[in-house]
């Protein structure tokens, strides 16, 4: 099985960053779009290139490892929970591109400490880089604040399954495009189970977030060799609210991510993942995205006499 996950998974890395190169050699004869015509369409105007950060349904891709600890929050994550009293610290900066437009996250500060055997709590704080061309200013992005509860952790079973309650504190950006009079802190409850046989696992993630944003996918992730990992998954987002603009379709995103880990010591690792929209609309974020960070984790730390 493991020879077969990491050639599905490499096959689809390789098919992502080749979609992603054609996107973006295709990108360069523009589509009409420019900084004014963006502008305009800010409300949710249809056909305007929306970054992630001003879309609810634009979760942080991040994948820092097939076996190890991924971010601390990710809407495809898997059922595995950071060792009790381990801590797992992600730096990483995060570039989304779509129709000659930008934007970066950076730093991306993703953090998660185990608590128990069957609790993990994490945050996932990004900055976002000022920008002309959509007029932002830098500042903090969408954050994510949560406790993963480990429901079937068995080590001895290749079954596990975790539960995620989370907070979701909107950023300005994200609130000026938002239904009127929604809370900036919303509320989410991401369920995810996963499969191990060996170094490879594979995992799917369902859940809700307030006020009614649903998502659902799936991924598969191994070790090739004993240093390197690779990961890939693919996950549909949508929701049934209405925006500002009555005109406007309920807004949905299907996203492909893929991503690879190295393991440089026992506790400093660097990865990358590259993520790619499919049949998704440009108001509600639609692009490719980019990543590459660095890993710190620290085992539990034992005081003796």
């Amino acid at each position: 099985m493991k020879r077969s996950l990491a050639a599905i998974v490499a096959c689809a890395a390789v098919a992502l960053l080749v979609s992603t190169s054609v996107f973006a050699q295709g990108k360069k004869q523009g589509n009409g779009n420019s900084k004014s015509s963006n502008a305009g369409g800010k409300g949710g105007g249809n056909g305007a290139v929306t970054p992630p950060s001003e879309v609810a349904l634009a979760a942080p891709i991040g994948i820092a490892g097939a076996t190890g600890a991924a971010t601390p929050f990710a809407w495809m994550d898997n059922a595995s929970l950071v060792a009790p009293g381990a801590v797992w610290i992600g730096i990483s900066t995060v570039r989304w591109q779509n129709a000659g437009f930008s934007e970066v996250n950076f730093p991306v500060v993703d953090a998660a400490v185990g608590m128990t055997p069957r609790l993990q709590i994490g945050a996932s704080v990004p900055r976002i880089v000022a920008n002309e061309a959509f007029g932002r200013p830098a500042g903090f992005g969408t954050t994510f604040l949560n406790a993963k509860l480990g429901i079937f952790t068995d080590s001895e079973r290749p079954f596990k399954a975790a539960i995620a309650p989370t907070l979701e504190i909107l950023s300005a950006a994200a609130m000026q495009f938002v239904p009127l009079g929604q809370n900036r802190v919303q509320f989410g409850l991401p369920f995810s189970v996963e499969f191990d046989r060996g170094v490879s696992r594979v995992y799917g993630s369902s859940g809700y977030f307030s006020p009614g944003v649903w998502y659902a996918g799936a991924g598969a992730g191994t070790l090739i060799g004993s240093r390197v990992g690779v990961a890939v998954s693919f996950s549909r987002s949508w929701t049934r609210s209405v925006l500002n603009d009555p005109s406007l379709a309920p807004p949905q995103r299907h996203d492909i991510s893929t991503g690879i880990s190295l393991d440089l010591t026992p506790n400093v690792g660097v990865f990358g993942s590259v993520g790619r929209t499919i049949g998704t609309a440009a108001q509600f974020g639609a692009g490719t995205t980019m990543s590459v960070g660095l890993s710190l984790s620290a085992n539990r730390i034992v005081f003796k006499e």
